[in-house]
C-alpha cells in the first residue's frame, strides 16, 4: 500500500514548512506522512526552512547560518504565499515535534552541504528522543556524511538517502548507511530502479508528484512507492 507524503506540509494550501502547511496535514486521514526541512541556525537551533537563504519564503534576507533563531522567528513567512497567512513564522523543529506528537510519521530532510551545520545531526535527533518519536521519524539527505552521523547518534531512527539521477553503486551506498528508502524525483524512476531496490529490501520514496497522470505512471511500476507531493487532494480520488 502506497504512501502519500505531504511535500513541506500541505504546502499547496499553506506557505510551505509552517505550522498552517503542517497542521493541515496534520488532520487530513488520507495524508500518510509530512516531510519537512531542517536547517541550522547560528546560535545552534534547528530550524524547518527549505532554502538555505530566507529571501524565497520570508520578508527578509540572507543566510540561515548567519542567523540566530530569533532572527528568523522576527520575519513574516506567510505573506508570500497569500495575504491570510501574514504573521505566519518559521517553525522551529521543536515547536514542529510538539505539534504533530507523534499522531504522523515525519520525514526531517537534513539540509546538510559539506559539513556547513557542525552538530546539525546531533541537535535533531536530541530533539526526537525529547518527544518521544523515534518510530515516528526518518531522517533524509543528500549528504551521505550526515545520514552517516545519523546512524551513529541514533541506529533507531530510520534513514532515507536523497540521489539525483541513477548514482552508480547505489545499493552499497545504501548499505553503508543503513538506509531503509531511496528519494528521488519521480522522472528518474524505471522498472530497472525498481527491480534493484526492491531485490534489496529497500523502499522507494518520490518527489514531487502533483498531477494524476504522474503518480499513475510511478505506482505502475511498483504500487508500494510514497508519493512526496504538494496537492495530495489531487491524488487520493
Amino acid at each position: 500500500m502506497r504512501e502519500l507524503i505531504a511535500h513541506r506540509g500541505w504546502s499547496g494550501k499553506a506557505p510551505e514548512n509552517t505550522l498552517s502547511a503542517i497542521k493541515l496535514a496534520l488532520e487530513e486521514p488520507n495524508i500518510d506522512c509530512i516531510e519537512i526541512d531542517v536547517h541550522l541556525t547560528r546560535d545552534g537551533i534547528p530550524v524547518v526552512i527549505h532554502d538555505y537563504k530566507v529571501d524565497r519564503t520570508t520578508d527578509g534576507s540572507g543566510y540561515v547560518k548567519d542567523m540566530t533563531a530569533a532572527d528568523i522567528k522576527a520575519l513574516d513567512a506567510g505573506s508570500w504565499f497569500k495575504p491570510a497567512f501574514t504573521g505566519e513564522k518559521v517553525p522551529l523543529l521543536e515547536e514542529v515535534l510538539a505539534l504533530t506528537g507523534g499522531r504522523k510519521k515525519l520525514l526531517i530532510e537534513l539540509k546538510q552541504a559539506a559539513g556547513m551545520y557542525e552538530g546539525l545531526e546531533e541537535r535533531v535527533i536530541e530533539l526526537i528522543r525529547k518527544f518521544g518519536v523515534e518510530a515516528q521519524c526518518s531522517l533524509i539527505s543528500f549528504d551521505h556524511k550526515s545520514l552517516l552521523a545519523c546512524m551513529k547518534f541514533s541506529p533507531i531512527v530510520k534513514r532515507t538517502l536523497v540521489i539525483s539521477g541513477s548514482p552508480l553503486l547505489l545499493i552499497d551506498q545504501v548499505n553503508e548507511i543503513g538506509a531503509s528508502a531511496v528519494s528521488m524525483n519521480h522522472h528518474f524512476v524505471d522498472q530497472e530502479m525498481v527491480a534493484s531496490l526492491n531485490s534489496n529490501g529497500i523502499g522507494i520514496v518520490v518527489w514531487t508528484v502533483d498531477q494524476k497522470a504522474e503518480a499513475e505512471r510511478v505506482l505502475e511500476l511498483d504500487g508500494a512507492i510514497a508519493l512526496t507531493t504538494n496537492h495530495p487532494e489531487r491524488l487520493w480520488v
